[in-house]
C-alpha cells in the first residue's frame, strides 16, 4: 500500500469509520494512521498477519463502497478546490472562508 493509499483510507476512515466494526476500524486505523506493520497489528490483537491484511482489505473495500454509494470525500474535495480557488483571488474572502473549512472539518 504506497502512501496515496494510505492517505485516501485514512480520508475515508474519517468519514465512514463508524461504519466499520470495531476491530476492523481500529486495525485499520492502527495500520494506515499510525504507520504500525501487519505483524506489529497482529501482536496487539493476539492474531496472525494473514488475519489483520484480510480485516484491512474487507475494511478498505467497506470504506471505498460507502464512498462511491455516498460521495461524501469526493464532495469535499471539490468544495475545498473550489473555496482555495476563491479564496486565491481575494484576502478578505480568505479570512472569511476559515470558518467554512472548519465546519467541512467536523
Amino acid at each position: 500500500m504506497d502512501i496515496r493509499d494510505r492517505v485516501k483510507i485514512a480520508s475515508l476512515l474519517s468519514e465512514y469509520g463508524a461504519l466499520l466494526t470495531d476491530k476492523q476500524r481500529e486495525m485499520l486505523s492502527m495500520y494506515v494512521e499510525m504507520d504500525m506493520s501487519l505483524l506489529e497489528v497482529a501482536e496487539e490483537f493476539g492474531v496472525t498477519r494473514q488475519a489483520v491484511l484480510d480485516a484491512v482489505k474487507h475494511g478498505a473495500d467497506s470504506l471505498q463502497k460507502y464512498e462511491d454509494a455516498v460521495g461524501k470525500v469526493a464532495l469535499k474535495r471539490q468544495i475545498t478546490a473550489a473555496l482555495d480557488e476563491a479564496a486565491a483571488k481575494d484576502a478578505t474572502l480568505r479570512e472569511k472562508l476559515k470558518a467554512v473549512y472548519a465546519l467541512l472539518e467536523g
